[in-house]
């Protein structure tokens, strides 16, 4: 093979491993549902995840920092990106573990899903959807899928949730998943300083497992069964 074609196939290659993954490893945590896939993102994947949660519909809830949000003119480039193409992710929330949700048929980044550090220091998850996934019952699916990697990958007994009081999509889509409503803290802090009335979720199980993948080694080991 020609040198100047080899880098193309390497590319192809890697996309196809990528998309194709099935299991947990070092490098990241696979979780799929139905016709989508939740897996450690790379920096382009990453960067359409974002822009999925940019737009001031979005921003109305999740209340991020000014310079996390991409701008509106950037967006539609960010969301053209082509699941499985990208340098890998380098530099992750220290205190959280992300999956970028794919629609695989569709070939796009379509939302993301975390699991990181809540209000109280414990496991907490959550996650947004890209403006035209949303109001179809999908975000079940997300939380779900938050759920799964809570349990069955990070090994973690118990997860929490919130919403802002009044965000009747984010809780109806928490309790689909099976998250049940239980007292919290009667307000939160977002990222851009607005303080708010707050909904609290929670799911627990009695058994739980840990993948292969990057583990939440930061929450306390009472998290953990």
């Amino acid at each position: 093979m020609l040198p100047a074609t080899k880098g193309i196939f390497d590319r192809l290659t890697r996309r196809g491993r990528l998309m194709s993954k099935r299991t947990c490893d070092r490098q990241g945590h696979v979780v799929r549902s139905g016709p989508f896939l939740f897996r450690t993102p790379t920096a382009w994947e990453y960067a359409a995840a974002v822009a999925c949660g940019s737009d001031p519909a979005a921003q109305r809830w999740l209340g991020w920092q000014r310079d996390s949000i991409v701008a509106r003119g950037a967006r539609a480039d960010a969301l053209r990106v082509v699941p499985g193409t990208g340098p890998d992710w380098v530099s992750p929330d220290p205190q959280s573990i992300d999956l970028v949700m794919i629609d695989v048929e569709a070939g796009r980044c379509v939302g993301l899903v975390s699991v990181h550090t809540g209000e109280d220091g414990g496991p907490e998850t959550g996650g947004y959807l890209a403006p035209d996934y949303r109001g179809r019952g999908i975000g079940r699916v997300l939380f779900a899928a938050g759920l799964t990697l809570a349990h069955d990958h990070l090994g973690l007994a118990r997860v929490r949730a919130g919403a802002e009081v009044g965000n009747v999509a984010s809780a109806r889509s928490l309790q689909a998943a099976g998250l049940a409503r239980v007292a919290g803290p009667p307000t939160y802090r977002l990222p851009d300083g607005r303080v708010t009335e707050a909904w609290w979720f929670q799911h627990d199980v009695p058994r739980v497992t840990r993948c292969a993948g990057p583990q939440a080694t930061w929450f306390p080991a009472s998290s953990v069964l």
